[in-house]
């Protein structure tokens, strides 16, 4: 397709959907070697998200923001079981709760919204662009034992902030999901090192929700189905409005 015509067609999708931006720079810009297209698909997602956010911060004075960071992402599959892939599920999750989000004053954002894997620093400059006064980590887990099944949440016991405490948090998102679910909970335990250095290092009340487990046959079963998918996502809306209102008590 000739330069012109591809411009023009950049044109029109930016003035009809607000998105030429991305077009632009996912479709046109991309070189013709496979990784650096890969490289700069990714990054192009990534700028896209930052002016987005940006433009949506503007436009919506949010009383109370969240940041959601889907693990893994494009090759980074993450646990897998059979056609189960961590990054799809926890990407898929994000996107029902911003989606599911009926509060005009909450605004929900990502780390990433498509099938791409930005770096962990671009991953950790979204807090610095959104500035949250949440972020929830979306992750899947694993055992040898094909028995265990269940949600948990860890949250970072070296963090305090005494208007919301991460236990607390933690103990309101279990509970939440549990009740829309109608899963079993598995606990809400202190995050070990090594585990999630993007919540450790965020300094913002947070927490690592475990969704489930690949390895038990009907908790993964239960995953590949886009009603349990919302329903965890509305747990998580009910966790977050639960948190909402103690930060307003306390203050």
């Amino acid at each position: 397709m000739k330069k012109w015509v591809m411009i023009l067609l950049v044109i029109l999708a930016s003035v009809c959907t607000g998105v030429g931006y991305y077009y632009y720079n996912y479709i046109y810009r991309a070189p013709a070697n496979v990784k650096d297209r890969e490289f700069a698909e990714t990054n192009s997602a990534y700028e896209y998200l930052v002016y987005d956010s940006k433009e949506r911060m503007v436009k919506n004075k949010y009383d109370y923001k969240v940041l959601i960071n889907p693990v893994g992402g494009g090759h980074d599959s993450g646990l897998t079981a059979g056609t189960l892939r961590e990054s799809e599920v926890a990407l898929s999750v994000a996107r029902y709760v911003e989606s599911l989000n009926e509060d005009a004053a909450l605004g929900i954002f990502m780390t990433r919204d498509t099938d791409t894997d930005p770096t962990y620093e671009q991953r950790l400059s979204m807090i610095e662009t959104v500035d949250p006064d949440m972020i929830i980590e979306l992750r899947l887990t694993s055992s040898d034992d094909p028995e265990i099944m269940g949600t948990s949440i860890l949250y970072d016991e070296e963090y305090y902030d005494p208007h919301l405490v991460n236990s607390d948090l933690a103990d309101m998102m279990e509970r939440s999901i549990i009740d829309k679910t109608e899963g079993r909970a598995e606990g809400i335990f202190a995050l070990q090192d090594g585990v999630s250095d993007y919540i450790k290092t965020s300094h913002r009340p947070s927490v690592v929700i475990k969704m489930g487990y690949v390895s038990n046959s009907k908790e993964a079963e239960a995953l590949l189905s886009e009603t349990y998918r919302s329903n965890i996502a509305l747990g998580i809306l009910g966790g977050i409005d639960s948190a909402r209102h103690t930060q307003i008590r306390e203050d």
